[in-house]
């Protein structure tokens, strides 16, 4: 009859311990008897905590009689080893918040946070995000009263040393509380703090900011942040950042508020960090302002925080964007000259960077240029590197451009040559080059260089389109004697084309090797090949599938 309560009911029956105003259980079978569950301490806990010292894992109440009359073999089960012990401790777990929330305390102990700490530190000690999510699962949340306590519970959660909410917690957190409609909802909270004398914490602050960002609510982060004086709370750097981050966060919107905001920092002595940077410069940038964006780096820089490749690849990034390929090349060489200096120097992302823009704008030739350029300063490029090269060359027409820097890339062996020849090969197959290729992957295949997923399935995919079913067949058997497999679903279309068209025979065989070698379908494309089997007499055949089907 081991239950979480049982474990931790001594522990409450202190002078601490907790009472609740619903009035105490009582289970009239067993107020007579003696055993366990009658000798627990009854003035001490609250009446859900009692009723689940009473209640085995996964059970329902039952009294020291009932107990007695089972046969002694059945009162020896042994104990769950713990693997299947622990999904039940965190779900009872879960049931004593749960019973907490729907029956407050009243005026001893005077807040919900206080009954919540004495739960966690003598009936449940294991608090983790599995049972924050289920807390807010299974708890009603129709009143405001029920979304109250809620609240007030995700944010005790977090406050806690073992549990840390998630990104994904505050979405849920926001969809249960109603926070996008309800955004008020944050300052009510604080005023029954400040009414109830509960404490309150830049760390409090955190979590609140944190509820805001998934409620996508700048407006109300803001609020929160005015009123962090009233709890003698200080605002920080981190402060400043959760609120930036929501001002700036959709398209550079509110990029006023987010320059007073700066200002506001300055004033009152907290220093911006390349969190602050980067987000601001971004949202400058995406509002079309990189003269302010450039600005505002040379004025940290002037502050004594120097910006770092992240904020200049943020900046470079921003200039490309608005079309401003003269900012972007002097930014580049104003970081190569620093790098010299132990400054900010380049990375692949910054180049990489200045090569899509200007692909993008019809000028490949410089694009390949900033390559060699990228070579002097002994920065290695990667596949991203290649690919927006490759793509910039064949879109505009350079094939045999194309094909010379990869073979180029493979000599200098900078880049594995099966990135090299696949980035090259899906770049023909993105501008309708679809034979090439082909005899791109060929000579792959025949010099052991394997093309990898993305191409394999690119092409295909192509050879679906262009309806050369047959074509397809024989790709997937020569990738097959090379170990290389296909995506399911680029099987599936493969196998139904080639059935509409009435190449049933091919299909029937390609489908057997299949199951043979253990590839599996997807159960509509096998469906489709049931009904196309019977209608052709192949009976057996679509039986054995339909079997496969029930696996």
């Amino acid at each position: 009859r081991l239950s979480l309560m049982h474990l931790g009911a001594q522990s409450v029956g202190g002078a601490g311990g907790i009472r609740c105003s619903t009035r105490p259980f009582r289970d009239s079978s067993s107020s007579s008897e003696s055993g366990t569950a009658s000798n627990l301490p009854r003035a001490s806990a609250p009446a859900p905590l009692r009723m689940a010292a009473r209640r085995p894992l996964g059970g329902s109440p039952f009294s020291s009689a009932a107990a007695a009359a089972l046969p002694s073999a059945s009162r020896r089960i042994p104990l769950p080893s713990l693997p299947l012990l622990l999904p039940r401790l965190l779900s009872a777990a879960a049931d004593v918040y749960c019973a907490l929330l729907r029956a407050p305390p009243d005026s001893s102990p005077p807040t919900l946070e206080k009954a919540l700490t004495a739960t966690l530190t003598h009936v449940a000690p294991k608090l983790d995000p599995s049972t924050v999510d289920s807390v807010l699962r299974r708890s009603p949340s129709s009143t405001p009263a029920d979304r109250e306590a809620l609240f007030r519970f995700f944010v005790w959660a977090g406050l806690q040393p073992t549990c840390r909410h998630s990104t994904a917690a505050y979405g849920k957190a926001c969809d249960v509380l109603r926070l996008p409609r309800h955004p008020e909802s944050l300052d009510r909270l604080l005023d029954a703090y400040r009414r109830e004398g509960v404490p309150v914490s830049a760390r409090t602050f955190r979590v609140l900011f944190g509820l805001c960002r998934a409620a996508a609510s700048p407006d109300q982060a803001l609020r929160l942040l005015r009123r962090m004086g009233e709890f003698d709370c200080r605002p920080d750097t981190s402060s400043y950042n959760a609120v930036l981050r929501l001002l700036t966060g959709a398209g550079g919107r509110n990029t006023g508020m987010a320059e007073r905001l700066l200002e506001e920092m300055a004033l009152a002595g907290v220093h911006p960090d390349m969190v602050t940077c980067v987000s601001t410069v971004r949202a400058f940038c995406d509002a079309g302002r990189f003269d302010d964006a450039r600005g505002l780096v040379e004025r940290m820089r002037a502050r004594g925080c120097a910006p770092n490749v992240v904020v200049y690849s943020a900046l470079l990034e921003g200039a490309c964007k608005c079309g401003n390929l003269d900012a972007a090349t002097e930014l580049l060489g104003e970081m190569e000259r620093g790098a010299a200096e132990g400054c900010a120097a380049p990375n692949v992302v910054t180049y990489t960077c200045l090569m899509k823009c200007l692909c993008q704008k019809g000028r490949t030739k410089d694009a390949v240029g900033v390559l060699d350029r990228m070579g002097r300063q002994g920065c290695v490029p990667n596949r991203v590197t290649v690919s927006t090269l490759l793509k910039g060359l064949c879109g505009e027409g350079m094939l045999e451009e194309a094909f010379d820097l990869v073979e180029r890339l493979v000599r200098e062996g900078s880049v594995p040559s099966e990135d090299c020849y696949s980035s090259l090969a899906a770049c023909l197959l993105e501008h309708g080059q679809v034979e090439g290729a082909e005899k791109l992957v060929k000579r792959m295949l025949g010099s052991g260089v394997k093309p990898d997923g993305l191409t394999r399935n690119a092409l295909l995919r192509c050879l679906c389109s262009k309806r050369r079913f047959l074509d397809g067949f024989n790709w997937v058997r020569e990738m097959w004697e090379e170990g290389l497999l296909f995506d399911p679903d680029v099987y599936s279309s493969l196998l139904a084309g080639a059935c509409e068209e009435g190449h049933l025979l091919q299909a029937v065989a390609l489908v057997k090797e299949m199951i043979q070698r253990e590839i599996p379908v997807s159960p509509p494309c096998l469906d489709g090949l049931v009904e196309l089997l019977k209608k052709s007499g192949e009976v057996e055949f679509a039986e054995q599938i339909m079997r496969l089907r029930g696996s």
